[in-house]
């Protein structure tokens, strides 16, 4: 499977989900498959929280807690869950305010080994 058809396929399942991008820890998008039009721009959103994807892994380096799988983001206009993928890449989605970011979660998780394999 591609990255858009794993990407679409994401979207699919998550009722709510806006988008899903996946990026490098640069800022460089690779992919992106969205869900109509939105008003919030999720490339520059993610461009502007690659810094704090940084310093959340190494924050947990420091303190030997390990690596870190994903973390969440809840604002006004929606909700955030990123998931990284390796060293250099990450899964992000973007859901409504009300979408259901649990099952995003998991369905990011199930979805991260295909998206891993292309980028290899």
């Amino acid at each position: 499977m591609s990255f858009q058809e794993t990407l679409k396929s994401i979207c699919q399942q998550v009722p709510g989900c806006r988008s899903a991008v996946v990026m490098n820890i640069e800022g460089m998008e690779v992919a992106r498959h969205q869900e109509g039009e939105d008003d919030l721009d999720i490339e520059v959103l993610l461009i502007e929280l690659t810094g704090s994807v940084k310093m959340a892994v190494q924050a947990a380096a420091a303190v030997e807690g390990g690596q870190v799988d994903e973390f969440s983001l809840s604002f006004d206009k929606g909700q955030l869950a990123i998931r990284l993928l390796n060293e250099e890449h990450f899964l992000a989605i973007l859901l409504e305010p009300g979408g259901l970011l649990g099952k995003g979660r998991y369905v990011m998780r199930c979805q991260s080994g295909e998206l891993k394999k292309e980028l290899f």
